[in-house]
C-alpha cells in the first residue's frame, strides 16, 4: 500500500513539475517579448528574413544591438527558468525526503508517568530532572535504529512546539557539509538541521548549538520565524523544543528570542562560572518577549540559529533544560 501511495505521489510531482514548467516557460518568454520587443522583433528578422535584412543594413548598417539585445535577453531567460526549476525540484525533494523520513520513524510523546516533581532525582539506569511547571510537558521519545542506519551522523531528533520543525540532526567534523548535504549525503543548497562540530549530546556542554537554513516553503527552520509573532509569544504551549538522542529524551524552556546582525558572540561554548553568568545575561537581554525564565550557572541551554526571512540578519532561540529522562 506504501508502495503504491509513493507511486502515485511521484506521478503528481513529476505532473505538477511539467506543469509548472510549461507555464513558467511562456510566462518568461511572454516577460521576453514585452520587455524588448523591438530589439526582439529586429533581431529575429535579421537572423530569418534574408530581404529585411538588406534593407536593414542599407538603412542603418547591422543591426548589432538588436540582435545582442536578443541574444542576452534568451540567455538571461534560460538562466532563469533553470535556477526556478532546481529551486523548485530540490525544495520538493526536501519535503518528500521530510516525509519519508517521518514515515519511516518510530516517535512517541508522551509524559513520563513516574516523574519525581522534586528539583532533580538520580537513579542507577534513569535520571529525571523535573519542577511541577513543566511536569506535565512531553517528552518526545524517537527509535534512532532506522535513522542510525540510513545516516550513522545522526545524532538527535529536535521539535519545536508553535511550528513545523520536526526533524532528525545531524553533526559533522566541520558546521560546513550540512550547509550544503540533505540527510542522505546528496549535495544541495538546502542543506539540513545539523549541531555545531563542538555539541556533545551524550552529555549537552554549557550551550548546545544546532543550525539549519530558513526556506521560503518553511522547511528546515523556515517556521522558526513563528517565534517572533505575537500569538507564538502569547500561548505557553510553543514556549518548548523537545530533543530525543539515543541516550536520553529532554525538554527544553525557551528564555530568548530575537534577531541580530550576523555575530558568533552567542555561539560560545566554554566558559569560567563568571563568564556564563555574563553570557546568560547578554541572551536574556537580547529577548524581544520576557519569557520570565530564571536562570544559573547550573542550567544548561540550547542555541537554535538560521538566517531572518531577509536573510540580512540571525534569528536566534534559546532556551535552558527543564526535564531529562535517561533512556
Amino acid at each position: 500500500m506504501q508502495v503504491m501511495k509513493s507511486f502515485v505521489d511521484g506521478i503528481v510531482f513529476i505532473g505538477k513539475m511539467v506543469f509548472s514548467l510549461i507555464k513558467h516557460f511562456f510566462i518568461g518568454l511572454f516577460v521576453v517579448l514585452t520587455i524588448y520587443p523591438k530589439y526582439f522583433a529586429l533581431g529575429m528578422i535579421y537572423i530569418f528574413d534574408r530581404n529585411k535584412r538588406a534593407q536593414m543594413k542599407q538603412k542603418r548598417g547591422k543591426p548589432i544591438i538588436p540582435f545582442i539585445m536578443m541574444i542576452l535577453s534568451l540567455i538571461v531567460y534560460l538562466i532563469m527558468v533553470f535556477v526556478f526549476t532546481r529551486w523548485y525540484v530540490q525544495n520538493k525533494r526536501i519535503e518528500y525526503l521530510q516525509e519519508d523520513i517521518l514515515n519511516s520513524t518510530v516517535r512517541i510523546e508522551e509524559i513520563e508517568s513516574n516523574i519525581d516533581t522534586s528539583s532533580s532525582t538520580t537513579g542507577e539506569n534513569n535520571e529525571i530532572i523535573a519542577d511541577d511547571n513543566h511536569s506535565d510537558v512531553p517528552y518526545i521519545d524517537v527509535d534512532f535504529t532506522n535513522l542510525l542506519n540510513t545516516n550513522p551522523e545522526t545524532v538527535a531528533w529536535i521539535k519545536v512546539n508553535g511550528t513545523i520543525i520536526d526533524y532528525p540532526v545531524v553533526q559533522h567534523n566541520d558546521n560546513d557539509y550540512y550547509l550544503h548535504h540533505d540527510f542522505y549525503g546528496n549535495a544541495t543548497n538546502l542543506g539540513w538541521v545539523f549541531g555545531d562540530y563542538r555539541d556533545n549530546f551524550s552529555t549537552f556542554g554549557y550551550n548546545t548549538i544546532i543550525y539549519a537554513h530558513n526556506l521560503i516553503n518553511d522547511t528546515m527552520f523556515g517556521s522558526l520565524s513563528n517565534v517572533l509573532t505575537t500569538s507564538w509569544q502569547n500561548n505557553s504551549d510553543n514556549h518548548y523544543v523537545k530533543i530525543s538522542t539515543p541516550t536520553s529524551n529532554t525538554v527544553w524552556k525557551v528564555f530568548s528570542v530575537y534577531t541580530i546582525v550576523p555575530t558568533v558572540d552567542y555561539l560560545k561554548t566554554s566558559f569560567t562560572e563568571n563568564e556564563y553568568q555574563d553570557f546568560l545575561n547578554m541572551l536574556t537581554g537580547r529577548s524581544v518577549y520576557n519569557f520570565d525564565v530564571p536562570l544559573t550557572t547550573t542550567d544548561k541551554i540550547i542555541t537554535l540559529s538560521t538566517c531572518d526571512d531577509a536573510g540580512t540578519k540571525r534569528l536566534v532561540v534559546h532556551a535552558k533544560l527543564v526535564k531529562v529522562q535517561y533512556k
